[in-house]
């Protein structure tokens, strides 16, 4: 009963952290004619975008190293800085909110580049202002400025890149939300949240700031604060692959 109210949270605007996937999901549905042949989900989790590109792939492959069951359903259990396959074995790599839990964002760059065939495509999403989560494996933010150079340092070519929303999201949708929602729930040290009373009476403030948030900035554009950014590029000869 339980994981069944946490699937239905999760898909909702009374999920802390929906303000970020409502942007993704989108861009998903855009890029999704430039899937093909085999594509690998590294940190794959739920498979959250799973049913977007199903349809357009021979094979839809996930990754991930499950510390906890009812977070992540991978087909192949892996480490995606020695990701366990060959060399130019896929077509699409897609790596939603993973980057940042990584020690070693070259390293990551550098296997996504290696399993990749000539042209192959990766989608890529990232925070920028967002709280702190799934402690302690939260290590980097990042601007575009250092996408693009992460990118190119590893035979990338960023074709194109998505703003995760603006001032009204940060504030509204992620930091007012998941202030009140960390207040009304408690962590225990497997990262299982608990909740109680005051859950249920946050939980419809938490969808409404975050929904206030997404309407305000479909009105009022800021291009100096952002949620997070998401972005498709291309594997490319041009550009040297090495890790520094």
């Amino acid at each position: 009963m339980l994981s069944i109210f946490k699937k239905r949270l999760n898909n909702s605007w009374f999920f802390p952290r929906y303000i970020g996937i409502i942007y993704i999901e989108p861009v998903m549905r855009e890029v999704k004619s430039l899937a093909r042949g085999t594509m690998l989900d590294l940190g794959c989790g739920t498979r959250r975008y799973e049913s977007i590109f199903k349809e357009v792939v021979d094979a839809y492959i996930g990754l991930d190293w499950p510390e906890i069951e009812d977070r992540a359903v991978p087909d192949v259990v892996g480490d995606a800085m020695r990701i366990p396959f060959k060399t130019a074995s896929v077509d699409v790599v897609l790596a939603t909110e993973l980057m940042e839990h990584l020690p070693s964002p070259h390293d990551f760059l550098m296997e996504a580049a290696r399993v990749l065939r000539d042209d192959g495509i990766l989608i890529l999403s990232v925070p920028f202002m967002e709280p702190i989560h799934e402690e302690p494996r939260d290590f980097y933010r990042f601007t575009p400025f250092s996408l693009r150079l992460l990118l190119e340092q590893h035979g990338f070519f960023m074709q194109k890149i998505w703003k995760k929303g603006g001032w009204w999201s940060v504030v509204l949708g992620s930091y007012v939300n998941q202030s009140l929602y960390n207040w009304s729930t408690s962590l225990d040290d497997s990262g299982h949240r608990h909740y109680g009373f005051f859950t249920f009476v946050v939980l419809p403030i938490c969808a409404l700031a975050q929904w206030l948030g997404y309407q305000l900035d479909r009105i009022f554009h800021s291009d100096r604060y952002t949620l997070g950014y998401t972005l498709v590029a291309v594997k490319t000869s041009r550009f040297p692959h090495h890790a520094l």
